[in-house]
């Protein structure tokens, strides 16, 4: 628990970093997001084995990363474009090497990974006047779902939710979990608001509300589902950079599946009522 306590430590100051530099320059958020990306990509395909197919997976990678960077120049969907006619072309020269299986697991999670994380960036361009709380809290609001549920269950889970997906996961602790991140969420807008603003936004903390509560519960989707495809390949984690964590897929595959959420949801109820 200690190294998973300090390794989480680490991942905040590094948030800290990177939203204080956007501060200055909003292209560090990019930056950010095309790494996380292009990492997360390296590791589901080293976990289900088509790494070692350079032709897909050199490519997926490339693209996990110009993708994110590309976004603020309107160019993102000839980018996607083009990774997909060169994928097909690289099914179709090297059909005797890759396997219609490999291809379609590479493609579909790299297009899912990618373009999901990417949202972030759709996201804060999109709220240009408050895009660093925009960026925090599309992060932290799964991060603080999942710490949550995993003090609660630590300490209070019996039941568990899916034990041949995720043994450790109780349903006291995805209760838990909800309650502490939509808390947590309001908090947040309202520490932005005094510390940030001088308390002259109009936050809508409804919208944080909502956001924290089936925020917590897609965050759950998120990690079961990537967890799945771990036991599939019989994968304990997708890496080990992060101790106590895993890799960074480990860390960002909630947020994988709570970002579009939030983005569709900013974009009719935004944080910040102007």
């Amino acid at each position: 628990m200690i190294k998973r306590i300090m390794s989480a430590g680490m991942l905040i100051i590094f948030l800290a970093a990177v939203s204080l530099l956007s501060l200055k320059m909003s292209v560090f958020i990019d930056l950010f997001v095309s790494v996380i990306c292009a990492a997360a990509v390296f590791e589901f395909c080293k976990a289900v084995k088509t790494l070692g197919i350079f032709q897909i997976s050199i490519l997926s990678i490339v693209y996990a990363f110009v993708l994110p960077i590309t976004l603020t120049y309107g160019i993102g969907i000839t980018i996607s474009y083009l990774y997909t006619i060169m994928m097909l072309a690289m099914l179709i020269f090297f059909h005797e090497k890759i396997s219609f299986k490999d291809f379609a697991y590479t493609y579909s999670m790299t297009l899912i990974i990618t373009i999901s994380m990417s949202l972030i960036i759709l996201m804060t361009n999109m709220h240009s006047d408050y895009s660093t709380m925009y960026f925090i809290l599309s992060v932290a609001i799964p991060w603080l779902a999942d710490v949550g549920a995993y003090f609660t269950g630590v300490f209070f889970g019996k039941h568990k939710l899916c034990p041949k997906i995720s043994p450790k996961k109780t349903i006291e602790g995805a209760v838990g979990g909800v309650l502490f991140c939509t808390l947590s969420s309001v908090i947040m807008g309202f520490l932005f608001n005094i510390l940030f603003y001088s308390n002259s936004l109009n936050i809508n903390y409804l919208c944080l509300a909502i956001t924290g509560v089936l925020g917590s519960m897609l965050s759950i989707i998120g990690d079961l589902s990537f967890s799945v495809i771990k036991r599939s390949y019989f994968v304990k984690d997708y890496g080990d950079v992060i101790p106590g964590h895993g890799g960074i897929l480990d860390r960002f595959d909630s947020v994988i599946c709570f970002v579009p959420f939030m983005y569709i949801l900013t974009m009719y109820f935004p944080v910040v009522i102007k």
